[in-house]
């Protein structure tokens, strides 16, 4: 629970940081400059420093984890840093134009698949104290399988420009 109040308080400190910088940046910019391409440019930053924070909070500074509880640990740390990092982006204003179409495209989808990882990440935790490492193995595998609300935010990401939140960076 304090990892997750940590990453709270790093992701609400990212999202602040990335948006004074960006709001900095476009203050100077030519007063004819479209509004709607401003505001885009900050959602795009400030989501993508929520993605790149996740990426680097969920990394191993190791090799990753053997055996079946590290495989458990690991889910539970990307469903952590899932759900920290898309409260955050849900948390990112808009720009006005692209609001409906950035919650049904990217937020929607990132929170849904948060509460996916959390889901399987109960199961397998739960089966792991009750001594069933079969049920806890298939979790795990079902964890790592392609899933359809990640593949449509990543392809959504990349569209709007969001590179990091897409993987590409």
């Amino acid at each position: 629970m304090r990892s997750l109040k940590r990453n709270s308080l790093v992701v609400t400190a990212t999202v602040g940081a990335a948006i004074l910088a960006v709001t900095a940046c476009t203050s100077r910019a030519e007063p004819a400059r479209d509004v709607h391409a401003d505001a885009k440019a900050r959602y795009i930053a400030a989501a993508d420093a929520l993605c790149a924070e996740a990426a680097q909070s969920s990394a191993y500074t190791e090799e990753p984890p053997s055996g079946l509880r590290g495989e458990v640990a690991e889910l539970r740390l990307a469903a952590e840093t899932l759900t920290v990092t898309a409260t955050g982006i849900a948390a990112v204003p808009p720009p006005a134009d692209d609001a409906e179409q950035l919650r049904e495209g990217f937020v929607e989808p990132a929170e849904a698949l948060a509460a996916r990882l959390r889901e399987l990440r109960d199961r397998a935790e739960a089966a792991l104290r009750a001594g069933d490492e079969g049920e806890a193995r298939k979790v795990v595998e079902l964890s790592l399988a392609p899933d359809a609300n990640e593949v449509a935010l990543s392809a959504f990401a990349l569209k709007y420009g969001m590179r990091t939140c897409a993987g590409e960076e």
